[in-house]
């Protein structure tokens, strides 16, 4: 009676083991929570493939002398809804504003702070800006400091 048995448990253990080399493994086979976590990418890459960089300047000549210029410039960099960047007022023979931004992104609006430096004194705003395709608006703060302005997009390499 042993031997029958034992003949049995033999027999039973290889056709399960033939049964199971026989299933091949694709990705479709796969239970749906594995199947997930093939597919998804790290948040590393997620935020690599959404990094966004903006540049906008204008350059604007005096009417005397052309090659006395004042200079505007913005750069953002945006990852996911966060944005920061650089935004500055380089007049020629002015004191300069020179300042960073930080703040969120919406529907290529940014509302953020702007902290800038200007006549030796460090000052920090509310700021809007509005992305468009081919410039930035940004909106003029209600204090009176003229940082509000049209910028014209350009290449982020110069």
């Amino acid at each position: 009676m042993s031997k029958f048995n034992f003949k049995t448990l033999i027999f039973v253990a290889l056709s399960t083991l033939i049964m199971s080399c026989n299933k091949s493994a694709t990705v479709e086979a796969l239970p749906e929570p594995v199947l997930e976590k093939t597919m998804k990418k790290s948040e590393l890459e997620k935020e690599i493939d959404i990094k966004r960089s903006y540049c906008f300047r204008n350059e604007i000549p005096f009417k005397d002398n052309s090659d006395d210029i004042d200079i505007i410039e913005l750069k953002l960099d945006v990852i996911g809804k966060s944005v920061s960047g650089i935004y500055n007022w380089l007049p020629k023979f002015k004191d300069r504003r020179e300042g960073t931004i930080t703040g969120v992104i919406q529907d290529d609006i940014i509302k953020g702070k702007y902290n800038f430096t200007q006549e030796g004194k460090e000052e920090t705003i509310p700021i809007t800006i509005t992305l468009n395709e081919d410039s930035v608006i940004v909106s003029d703060d209600k204090n009176g400091l003229g940082i509000g302005a049209v910028i014209k997009r350009t290449n982020c390499s110069l």
